[in-house]
């Protein structure tokens, strides 16, 4: 997207020229709709006026010229029909392109968020980023439907009343010349006067969805701990912040439509005094002043509805600056590989060789992190809540990029590799199973979604999930999610090994697989994930000690470093931290 932080209506214009080119040529038509309408009503006043003059003019007992009257009437009703139906073809078109507009900057925002690291999303609130693909592109589009034609519009309509007001007496002219121009500053004044308000309103609009849904995702545990009172002070207290951020805005952009009506008022006053006098004298026609009165009235419905485009113009822009500044965000830099995997003979071997890594330049994680993993070796990483397990991980799938040394897999170093290609190498069994709305068949296919029903079902065996999918009302077609209460927690971890099984991938990264079910539905996951394993290179997170004796080699680490490494037997000989932990943990 183009940057322009200038406020105007011409910046707006031009960004949405640059997402939206191929509606140019929609645009044009839609502004030649727009000024031939504008013209038209303007036109319908003078005509209307001219047939009062003929109609004044008849005298008593004089014939009346009928086809010049009902020409004059036919040609005023036309001017009327014909703008007023282009007004609506407008209308129509423009709902058409606003909503264009909104769908491709949906797409783009879409698209950005696939492309940005995952210490982006990690930092900002969920609710914010939603509030700005709804609310936000909600707004700029509403504004490109209702406000750009608007204000043009009316421009062309000023200029024509102004047009045809010149051509019946300038004198009478010269009220609205002078009264029209110096609204129009005031308003342009107070709108952009704005702009700042309804910037801030939006932000704690976006403060107050994330709070809503925080709340609605933790609910559970907001009722459990008894936390509803706190929940609803703190909800009560950020609905006020919104309500006055909104109040505000509103409060000085609602002085534009007052200031327009008075500025149409005081205008109309002088018209009729001033053209009443000119009536007296003889100077002016009844056909003309009905014909101005006309224009005072036209003249004023544009002004308000200018003033109300520029505080809606106003509201755009300040969405367009969250959309702007969630597009103009640092992505993951572009692929260029070096080197590349061949899926087919992908061994799994794993080497970090002198990692040093932080989430921040100012504080480092981990200082000197190496090991090795051969082919098919089961690896467990234990250590104290914040010793930088989960952090390992996040590194080997290049979630965060490391600052220092290298991270190898078969022996290429992965920042030479292609994302998509290192991770389609892993396959991850989380501490919440990840479940989406659809059907169990297509949780499980989630990575393969080519695959056939009978390698679904096979994957769910060695899972063992599918004895309890078949009890379920529609077997592998029920529809599930993670709120659905379909499944229980155990269930929807089965269901997260089986998609592992089915992707057939040769690095598996279990984290905490088995922290949130019972002694049973553990025991079957640590059997499913005993199948898992069988000759694939295999990371484990854990907590509970006793699930990783089998393992190759542990890797135990605090602060971020690994600070011992070997079997479970060495490393209890050793009667160091892990032993402590060991011991600790019984």
């Amino acid at each position: 997207m183009r940057k322009n932080k200038k406020n105007s209506v011409f910046s707006f214009a031009g960004e949405v020229l640059v997402i939206i080119p191929d509606q140019r040529k929609n645009l044009m038509i839609t502004i030649g709709l727009t000024a031939v309408g504008k013209v038209a009503l303007a036109s319908a006043p003078k005509v209307a006026g001219r047939l009062t003059d003929l109609l004044t003019s008849i005298k008593a007992g004089s014939g009346i010229d009928w086809q010049a009257v009902g020409w004059l009437a036919v040609m005023a009703a036309l001017l009327y029909l014909v703008g007023n139906l282009l007004d609506g073809c407008v209308q129509k078109k423009m709902v058409w392109i606003s909503q264009t507009l909104a769908r491709r900057l949906r797409d783009q925002v879409a698209g950005k968020l696939n492309r940005l690291p995952i210490g982006y999303l990690d930092s900002h609130p969920a609710g914010d980023i939603q509030s700005i693909v709804s609310t936000d592109i909600h707004t700029v589009g509403e504004a490109l439907e209702s406000s750009i034609p608007t204000l043009f519009g009316e421009a062309v309509l000023l200029v024509s009343i102004f047009a045809m007001m010149l051509s019946t007496n300038w004198r009478l002219t010269l009220i609205y010349a002078i009264t029209l121009p110096a609204v129009v500053a005031v308003m342009l004044l107070i709108g952009w006067g704005t702009k700042r308000s309804f910037a801030e309103q939006m932000d704690v609009q976006g403060e107050l969805n994330a709070f809503v849904l925080d709340s609605c995702v933790n609910h559970l545990a907001i009722t459990s701990f008894g936390c509803g009172d706190e929940k609803l002070e703190a909800f009560i207290r950020l609905n006020r912040k919104n309500t006055r951020s909104f109040v505000k805005s509103r409060f000085i952009s609602g002085f534009t439509i007052p200031v327009g009506a008075l500025a149409g008022n005081v205008s109309f006053i002088l018209l009729c005094l001033l053209g009443g006098s000119m009536i007296i004298r003889g100077t002016l026609t009844l056909g003309s002043l009905q014909a101005f009165l006309f224009y005072g009235n036209m003249l004023s419905s544009p002004a308000l509805s200018v003033a109300g485009s520029i505080a809606a113009l106003m509201q755009a822009q300040a969405a367009m600056e969250r959309v702007r500044k969630l597009l103009e965000q640092e992505e993951i830099p572009a692929d260029r590989p070096e080197e590349e995997l061949d899926p087919d003979n992908l061994r799994g071997e794993i080497t970090f060789e002198h990692v040093s890594f932080g989430y921040t330049p100012q504080r480092t994680l981990m200082h000197d992190v190496s090991f090795h993993v051969e082919k098919g070796m089961t690896v467990a990483i234990v250590g104290p809540s914040g010793a930088g397990k989960t952090t390992l991980i996040n590194l080997l799938m290049r979630f965060y990029e490391i600052q220092g040394g290298r991270i190898l897999l078969d022996g290429k170093d992965i920042l030479k590799l292609s994302t998509t290609g290192v991770r389609s190498a892993f396959a991850m069994v989380l501490q919440d199973a990840w479940i989406f709305d659809g059907t169990v068949a297509e949780n499980i296919s989630y990575g393969r979604p080519d695959a056939t029903k009978e390698e679904i079902v096979r994957a769910a065996r060695i899972a063992n999930c599918d004895s309890f999918i078949g009890k379920l009302p529609d077997g592998y077609d029920t529809w599930i999610s993670a709120e659905n209460g379909v499944l229980s927690a155990g269930e929807m971890q089965l269901i997260a090994i089986a998609r592992c099984v089915l992707a057939k991938a040769k690095v598996l990264i279990l984290d905490e697989a088995t922290s949130q079910v019972d002694s049973r539905t553990e025991y079957m996951i640590l059997q499913a994930m005993s199948r898992l394993r069988e000759g694939q290179t295999c990371f484990m997170i854990a907590h509970r000690l006793y699930t990783i004796h089998h393992a190759d080699k542990i890797l135990f680490m605090m602060n971020g470093d690994i600070r011992e490494a070997g079997t479970h037997e060495e490393l209890m000989a050793m009667n160091g931290e892990y032993a402590k932990m060991y011991h600790h943990a019984d």
